[in-house]
């Protein structure tokens, strides 16, 4: 689904499977990841293998800037209710309001569930600031995590 000629939102597919490796890995990524270090290439096939699949219960989405990939909004559906959702972009791409267009753009194209949550980490201020933007609500706190709520 296209926004404009440069910036747009796809279905991740088995070509971006090297993207999405290469983003888990980068430190300004997984350092708010409750697994914070980097995975191999093999679990990270293990990984995502299914999700491309459509064996799993995880939705893929790919931010592209001229077609090429700059981040990813996935969801994880627990049941037809409830799901979480969590964003990664490219540092280079943070803070142009990348995030807040395409995570409200999946939010709507996701499968249909009434509530999704999203875990962050107490530290990640700029996805603080994203989900509270997008409407989601604090609900709990959990160590160094702080769990979001949005009823669609």
């Amino acid at each position: 689904m296209k926004t404009n000629s440069k910036i747009s939102l796809k279905k991740a597919n088995f070509f971006d499977i090297e993207f999405l490796w290469y983003l888990r890995n980068q430190p300004d990524v997984y350092k708010y990841f409750r697994e914070n270090r980097p995975v191999s290439w093999e679990k990270h096939i293990q990984w995502i293998l299914p999700i491309m699949l459509g064996v799993s219960n995880k939705e893929i989405f790919v931010i592209q800037s001229q077609k090429a990939p700059i981040g990813q909004i996935r969801f994880d559906y627990k049941d037809r209710k409830e799901g979480e959702t969590s964003i990664s972009i490219l540092k280079e791409f943070q803070g142009r309001g990348f995030a807040t267009k395409f995570l409200s753009l999946a939010i709507k194209k996701q499968k249909k569930v009434k509530l999704l949550t999203a875990e962050i980490h107490k530290s990640n201020l700029p996805s603080l600031k994203l989900f509270e933007k997008l409407g989601f609500k604090f609900k709990t706190k959990k160590g160094k995590w702080l769990k979001y709520i949005l009823n669609l």
